[in-house]
């Protein structure tokens, strides 16, 4: 079967008939009167939206769970922007996994044509082999179509390594003005501070957790991988630095790192992993179909609403937007 109708296009007042959406979440759920609801996020190649199943309807609609492939009727309605009122649903088991799956705006070959490049340029002989060793064959096509997050930021297909792109363009421009830095080490940093995350998830219709990503995390998982593939004559204080690098890009235990950065280049890759993720987490709520026509619902990762009512004009770049 083939879609008609892609999330991006939908508008308040569209009546959908029998169009394939994927179950990001489905949960059960009761009004303040204790009535039975079902909260059902679905996705598709174009974004996300919220639906409700209320109780009248929910006879009619098929219990799923994550990842699964539903094909529903519904009517398109405003809550914080547009929510699907949804009145029958049902699994299917053919489709077509490229319309389902969301994937980075950005030319994956070129992007990784481009880190590829900042590995190529690292001058330290043992962060060079070290990256050598890492990035085998199965290691470059999981990394460049691994994910970046479980939802928050970059959470599609080549997320992983769009962030990491993302990441390397900002350390650009501070290598002149901090000209003591060392910038073998942080970019060494930032292509390996999230590569755990290739086995913290698994992207088929949406993203999930691995089992075992689950359980341990990317962040020791990376470390992981990163001790296994050390060379065998690298200095031991080098290997501590960029375990440390890894380690510590949360950037304090609240967040989930075992330490804080004690390194300036340890400090940076944090400092360009939240800006990364809180720009393309702000960027993709002020452009995408959120909230009222001046701002956005309230983002608990950024904790606050955005002002998007400047931003809705098609024009990009706008010197003065205001």
């Amino acid at each position: 079967m083939s879609k008609k109708l892609y999330i991006k296009d939908l508008k308040v007042g569209d009546s959908i008939f029998g169009e394939i959406f994927a179950v990001k979440s489905f949960t059960r759920k009761a009004s303040r009167n204790n009535k039975p609801y079902i909260d059902i996020e679905l996705a598709d190649n174009s974004g996300t939206v919220r639906g409700k199943i209320w109780s009248d309807d929910i006879a009619n609609c098929e219990e799923v769970e994550e990842g699964d492939v539903v094909e529903i009727n519904a009517t398109v309605e405003e809550y914080n922007g547009p929510q699907l009122n949804i009145t029958n649903l049902k699994k299917i088991d053919k489709y077509e996994i490229g319309e389902l799956q969301q994937k980075s705006q950005f030319d994956i070959e070129k992007m990784w044509a481009d880190v590829k490049k900042t590995m190529d340029g690292i001058k330290n002989p043992h962060l060079k082999k070290l990256l050598d060793n890492v990035f085998d064959k199965e290691t470059t096509e999981l990394y460049k179509k691994a994910a970046a997050a479980y939802r928050v930021h970059h959470a599609y297909v080549g997320g992983l390594l769009e962030h990491s792109w993302e990441m390397l363009k900002m350390a650009d421009g501070v290598k002149d003005h901090y000209p003591k830095i060392n910038m073998d080490l942080v970019n060494t940093g930032i292509i390996l501070h999230d590569i755990g995350k290739m086995e913290e998830y698994v992207i088929t219709t949406t993203i999930g957790f691995i089992d075992r990503g689950k359980l341990l995390g990317h962040i020791y998982m990376g470390a992981e991988k990163v001790k296994e593939n050390l060379p065998k004559d690298m200095p031991e204080d080098l290997a501590e630095e960029i375990i440390h690098i890894i380690l510590s890009h949360h950037g304090e235990p609240g967040m989930g790192s075992p330490i804080r950065p004690m390194t300036t280049e340890a400090l940076a890759v944090h400092v360009f992993d939240v800006a990364s993720s809180k720009m393309n987490t702000a960027y993709n709520h002020i452009v995408g179909d959120y909230g009222t026509d001046k701002y956005t619902p309230y983002i608990p990762q950024l904790e606050t609403e955005l002002y998007r009512s400047p931003y809705l004009s098609e024009e990009t770049n706008l010197d003065t937007p205001f």
